[in-house]
């Protein structure tokens, strides 16, 4: 299973060209930054009660729902779906189940997902395709596709890896401690957990299930 990250060290550069970092070139310093940017990824996804690689999915993947004789079915957040199939007899062996072809017996909702940057999170049943619901019966959908809110990590996603990795990168040049002085300011930082800035970017995409 592929897990990326949601940024890399080359946009994190990008964002100081003021800084000695903007043009170093040394590879020791980019390994760690790169171990911190993969971890901050890691972060995001548990911040928002996501599966690891949430925001940047790219492997495929075998999932199935229950049909409840209703003529739409919930899904995980999809990135893209490749086959659906349905069991349209209850049965449950491979054989059991139907191929069914997208806007001819199936739509995927939000109809503009792709364009709005949103994952697929429901599919309904075209009534005009021959089809009538989705049967009454567990794991009546078989759904093969890349799972996941996004291929790529979106922008303000994007964002907050890169703050707090680099966040991380300074303080590991203070030996990571809880608290570090700001010369600009006079005044004193306390990092003890996600910044602040990083949860204020992130809380929309928090799960709804959440406790």
């Amino acid at each position: 299973m592929t897990i990326n990250s949601y940024c890399t060290v080359a946009e994190i550069k990008a964002d100081m060209p003021d800084s000695p970092l903007y043009t170093s070139t040394d590879t020791t310093i980019e390994t760690a930054i790169t171990a911190l940017i993969a971890s901050a990824s890691r972060l995001i996804d548990k911040e928002v009660g996501a599966m690891p690689g949430y925001f940047a999915s790219s492997d495929s993947d075998t999932r199935y729902y229950d049909g409840d004789g209703s003529d739409e079915c919930v899904i995980d957040e999809c990135v893209s779906i490749t086959t659906l199939s349905v069991a349209e007899g209850g049965g449950r062996a491979s054989s059991d189940y139907t191929a069914w072809t997208v806007t001819t017996e199936y739509y995927t909702m939000p109809y503009n997902a792709s364009g709005m940057g949103l994952p697929i999170r429901k599919i309904i049943v075209e009534a005009d395709g021959g089809k009538v619901n989705f049967p009454k019966s567990r794991k009546a959908v078989k759904i093969v596709g890349v799972f996941g809110y996004s291929a790529t990590a979106p922008d303000d996603v994007k964002q907050a890896c890169k703050i707090q990795a680099f966040r991380w990168f300074m303080r590991a040049k203070q030996g990571y401690q809880d608290a570090s002085a700001n010369v600009a300011t006079g005044g004193t930082i306390f990092a003890q957990e996600l910044d602040p800035d990083v949860k204020e970017i992130l809380k929309h995409y928090r799960m709804e299930n959440m406790v």
